[in-house]
Parts: C-alpha cells; sequence; structure tokens
C-alpha cells in the first residue's frame, strides 16, 4: 500500500527542506585558493619525495622527507644564501659534535659534561633569534650524535656526512614545488601586542634544567629512541616561555604525536596485507593528503598538523624496510616512549614554575624599569620647583 499519500506534504517539504541545510553544517568549510595550493604543495610535496626517496634506496630518506615537510610548511621557498649558511651551519655543528664525541668516549663524565654544556648552548642560541631548523640541527648535534658514537663511530660518521646532504636536496626539492605550484599572496597579518619578554637567561636555564637531565638519564640507561630526546627538548623550548597555556601545549603535542602514529600504523597494516611499495606509497600519500587539508584549515588546532605529519614520515618510514612483523609493535613502543617523555617535561615545568617562573622575573623587570622612570621624573620636577 502507498505510504506517500498518508503523509501530509508539509511533512515531506519539511524532511526535503532540511536535509541539504543538514549536509551543509556538515559538510567542511571551503578552503580558500590559496589554501588549497599550500595543501597540495604539501600533500604533493612530502609524498612524492617519500616515494622517490625509497625507489632509489637513498641513504636517511625519511630524514630527507622530514626536512621537505619542515621546509613546505612556510610560506615560500628558503633563499638560497640562508640554506647555504643552514648547510655550512649543519655540517660544522655535526663534524665538531664527532670529533668532539670520539676524542671524550673513553671518559664518561667530561663526556656528559660536554653533552650538557652543548644542550645548554643549543637553547641560548635559540633565545638569539635563530631559526627553527638551526636550532633543531644544534640539538641533533648536542643529543644524537654523541648517542650513535658510542654505538658506532663509523655509523655516526655517516650521518655526519649525509644529513647535510639531505638538508641540502630537501631544499632543492621545495623550491621545485614553489615553482610547480606558486603560492597566492596574501595580507600580513596584524601584530599582536604581546607582553613583557622572557629574560632569555632565564629561558636557558629552565629549558636545561627539564632537557638536561632527561639526557643524562637516557645516556646513562643506554635505553630508548634517540628521536625521543630531540621531543624532550624541542618541548621544552615550546613550554619554556608557556605560563598558563602549558598544559594546552602539552595536549596538543600530544594529540599530534597519537594522530600521526595512528596514521603510521593504518598504513603500514594496509601494506602488510599488500606487500609492495606500491601500496606503501599509496598509503602515505592518502595520510599526507589528510594531513595537509587539516594543516590548511581554519581550526585552532591547524598548526598541530605539521608535528602529525613529521610523526608520520619518523614511524612510518623507519618500519617498512625491511617489513618486521613487530613493526606496529615498535611505533607503539615509540608513541609509549613520547608519551613517557611529555609527562615527564611536563611534570618538570611544574616544578621549575615552582622555583624559577618566567612572569614573576618579567614583572619584576618591568616594576624595576618603572620605578627607576619615577624616580627620575620625581628628580627633575623637583630640580625645575628648586
Amino acid at each position: 500500500m502507498p505510504t506517500d499519500a498518508a503523509s501530509p506534504p508539509e511533512a515531506r517539504t519539511a524532511t526535503t527542506g532540511d536535509a541539504p541545510d543538514l549536509i551543509k553544517e556538515m559538510a567542511p568549510p571551503k578552503l580558500s585558493r590559496a589554501a588549497q595550493k599550500r595543501g597540495l604543495r604539501l600533500a604533493l610535496g612530502a609524498s612524492a619525495s617519500f616515494s622517490v626517496a625509497i625507489l632509489a634506496g637513498w641513504p636517511l630518506a625519511t630524514f630527507s622527507t622530514v626536512f621537505v615537510v619542515l621546509f613546505l610548511q612556510g610560506p615560500a621557498p628558503m633563499p638560497g644564501r640562508a640554506m647555504w649558511k643552514l648547510f655550512q651551519t649543519a655540517f660544522v655543528f655535526l663534524a665538531f659534535s664527532w670529533m668532539l664525541s670520539s676524542a671524550l668516549l673513553a671518559y664518561p663524565v667530561p663526556y656528559l659534561m660536554a653533552i650538557a654544556t652543548a644542550v645548554a648552548l643549543s637553547f641560548y642560541w635559540s633565545t638569539t633569534g635563530a631559526g627553527t631548523l638551526g636550532v633543531v640541527l644544534a640539538l641533533m648535534s648536542a643529543l644524537m650524535i654523541p648517542n650513535l658514537v658510542i654505538t658506532s663511530r663509523e655509523l655516526s660518521l655517516i650521518l655526519v656526512a649525509w644529513i647535510p646532504l639531505n638538508l641540502f636536496v630537501a631544499w632543492l626539492w621545495t623550491v621545485l614545488m614553489f615553482t610547480l605550484i606558486p603560492p597566492i599572496p596574501l595580507p600580513s597579518a596584524s601584530a599582536k601586542s604581546a607582553g613583557p619578554p622572557p629574560d632569555p637567561a632565564r629561558l636557558v636555564l629552565r629549558m636545561s634544567l627539564v632537557t638536561i637531565p632527561f639526557a643524562m638519564l637516557f645516556f646513562l640507561s643506554g635505553s630508548g629512541m634517540i628521536v625521543t630526546l630531540l621531543f624532550v627538548a624541542l618541548l621544552s623550548m615550546q613550554l619554556a616561555a608557556a605560563t598558563g597555556a602549558g598544559p594546552k601545549v602539552a595536549k596538543g603535542m600530544l594529540m599530534a604525536n597519537v594522530i600521526g602514529g595512528i596514521a603510521a600504523i593504518i598504513a603500514y597494516e594496509l601494506t602488510v596485507i599488500a606487500p609492495l611499495m606500491l601500496t606503501a606509497m599509496l598509503a602515505f600519500t592518502v595520510a599526507s593528503i589528510a594531513l595537509a587539508r587539516w594543516f590548511v584549515s581554519e581550526r585552532a588546532d591547524a598548526s598541530l598538523a605539521g608535528t602529525s605529519m613529521s610523526t608520520l614520515v619518523i614511524l612510518f618510514g623507519g618500519s617498512i624496510a625491511p617489513f618486521g612483523d613487530d613493526a606496529d609493535v615498535k611505533m607503539f613502543d615509540r608513541l609509549y616512549q613520547i608519551g613517557f617523555a611529555l609527562a615527564f617535561v611536563l611534570l618538570a615545568y611544574l616544578v621549575v614554575n615552582a622555583f624559577l617562573p618566567t612572569i614573576r622575573a618579567a614583572r619584576q623587570d618591568a616594576q624595576k624599569s618603572n620605578l627607576k622612570e619615577l624616580t627620575r621624573k620625581k628628580a627633575s620636577t623637583q630640580r625645575a620647583g628648586s
């Protein structure tokens, strides 16, 4: 028996009229043309770099793709002169770290003291306006190379040679992507008024008090993932100047790494089902497109997509060659290590904030400067009255 006649026309009209509105509300907001090109450039550049690197058997292909992801997050390619300076900086830092670590390898106490000093100097350099990539390379030299020298001097020397070369190749690839998909100029955002700048010496001390004990524990235990060391150092830099937003920043970093880890596990499981390089490349491409779409969206947490993509590259790139039965277990273990490092950093900053807060120092400096200014004005007024 037909049911259309039994239903009132008003109900049918309301139902059919509300459905398109509901679909529009559920659909993601439409991106601007500039955002579409930026997302396409990031997804295509990262996935194509990953695919070409694993097909060619390029040494340290994971590092190269991570550098590509970092470069492509910028609005324009890095100028050639700046890239050449960054290349020289990377080679000098890494080579000096290898030579010093090799010389001090037989002396444990000076070895650890040199690592602590290098970490503190890297943090000090970050307070002088150094770029993010330069600071990352300095921390790699301070933490990664000494750890690898303990395992194998030959392997660490290979990294010293290939990391700057991968950095340069990644830059060339980035220039190609910006040439193929040129950016659309965007209006400059208005600068937000910031509070008084924190004391650089205080920032260095706060970062060092959190990172150096973790690094010492890492080296003395002889276990763990080297990336965890860099994660702790970079998270410490982000939280050093944070006041009440520390837990929020940490929560965002944890979410970004978990999302990147889940994407890596899904991509790996698909590759296990169909163990072909083509499957691995397609799985990585789909994941890159999804994360790039998140990166260019107008969501408040869109900036975390870059961290998720770097996690995807590190975990998935390190698991597909060779195909191991426990690669997904290792990825879970790496995520656990990152979560443990995150908890350590948060707890450490709770202690550091209690004894060495950043805002209090800034307020005291501001109060002192205001008091001096008032004293000068009072003295000048008295002189004028007399």
